[in-house]
């Protein structure tokens, strides 16, 4: 397991994701742990449909677990409103989608600027670096 649950930035705690399909439960993710520290690095791989976004939405605070918690630099992502877990996110987090749009007229970098310049953040380049 990556970091310690102690210094995660980012952690899942018995993370879970069922939904219906026609009448019966689908179990897309169950029992995901995992904690992140300052520095470190995670891949998250696997075969399609094996629930990597799914995963990745549920981190983002982006989708809600049937079961489980996420937890943001201490923060629990889930006792959150939605806007609560929007602002959270654009102050925490970035992540681009598997089907992102980028404005044609920037470039990578500009593009990964962009919403931290919205943000008023005034470090955007070399964060987005």
């Amino acid at each position: 397991m990556a970091g310690s649950f102690m210094s995660a930035i980012v952690q899942a705690a018995g993370l879970g994701k069922q939904v219906l399909s026609g009448d019966q439960p689908l179990v897309i993710l169950r029992d995901v742990n995992f904690a992140v520290a300052a520095g470190e690095s995670l891949a998250i791989v696997g075969a399609s449909g094996s629930g990597k976004s799914t995963l990745l939405g549920l981190l983002a605070g982006l989708d809600l677990p049937s079961s489980g918690s996420v937890r943001l630099t201490g923060i629990d992502l889930f006792a959150l409103d939605e806007d609560g877990r929007a602002r959270l996110r654009g102050k925490l987090a970035g992540f681009m989608f598997q089907s992102f749009q980028l404005l044609p007229a920037l470039n990578a970098l500009e593009n990964v600027m962009l919403p931290l310049e919205l943000a008023g953040v005034k470090e955007a380049r070399e964060r987005a670096l």
